[in-house]
């Protein structure tokens, strides 16, 4: 005779199989970061620490990075700047480090970034900011870009949420479209308050910054 499950056997089967899911994957710690000054022209990164070599296995001894970074004029209040980082192989050869789309916008823009645009709007109500740091910890070396978004949902002065977007230098696993180097997205930490500028926001992601 075939037996039926009773209502309270499908409540305990059901609460076993909730014990068993595994816990989500929680977002890695990011290490305490020291941001580089960025000039316009170029800017050569040098570098305090060391760099992770597990992450960074495509890197070649004697490889240096370096920022260009120039200012888009649109005569209007949307000019912006516009940057690319360059790796700069000893034999005098450049290539291109893409970058992880941010994780917010529209549902198509999930290509590789090969440059990166800030939105500084007036200088004193910007909405987008990016700055490129080191880890400070010797135990978890790396590169990073930080990007500072502004939830604007109003007229651009008024204050707004914001999140911080950390992004860390890794080797390609070889996806297609992908460089061999490209920032990777980590981590996003929605701050608490709101913000004026996106260069306020920013800030929050060096506390420690001399």
């Amino acid at each position: 005779m075939k037996k039926v499950r009773t209502g309270s056997s499908l409540f305990l089967c059901g609460l076993l199989a909730m014990m068993v899911q595994p816990a989500p994957a929680r977002a890695a710690p990011i290490p305490s970061l020291q941001p580089f000054s960025l000039v316009d022209g170029e800017t050569r990164l040098a570098f305090t620490g060391g760099l992770d070599p597990q992450r960074l296995w495509a890197l070649a001894p004697g490889t240096s990075f370096s920022v260009i970074k120039t200012w888009r004029e649109n005569n209007n209040a949307w000019s912006y700047h516009f940057a690319i980082v360059l790796l700069q192989y000893p034999d005098g050869k450049t290539r291109l480090i893409g970058f992880d789309p941010l994780p917010v916008g529209k549902d198509n823009d999930k290509a590789l970034r090969d440059h990166l645009i800030d939105t500084p709007h007036t200088g004193e109500d910007a909405l987008l900011s990016f700055a490129f740091a080191q880890s400070t910890d010797p135990h978890d070396p790396g590169l990073f870009l930080v990007e500072a978004l502004r939830h604007q949902d109003g007229p651009v002065p008024d204050p707004a949420p914001a999140s911080l977007y950390y992004f860390r230098l890794v080797a390609s696993d070889g996806d297609p479209g992908w460089t061999p180097l490209y920032f990777r997205y980590e981590k996003t930490v929605d701050l608490p308050g709101q913000f004026v500028s996106s260069d306020d926001a920013l800030e929050k992601a060096f506390p420690h910054k001399p």
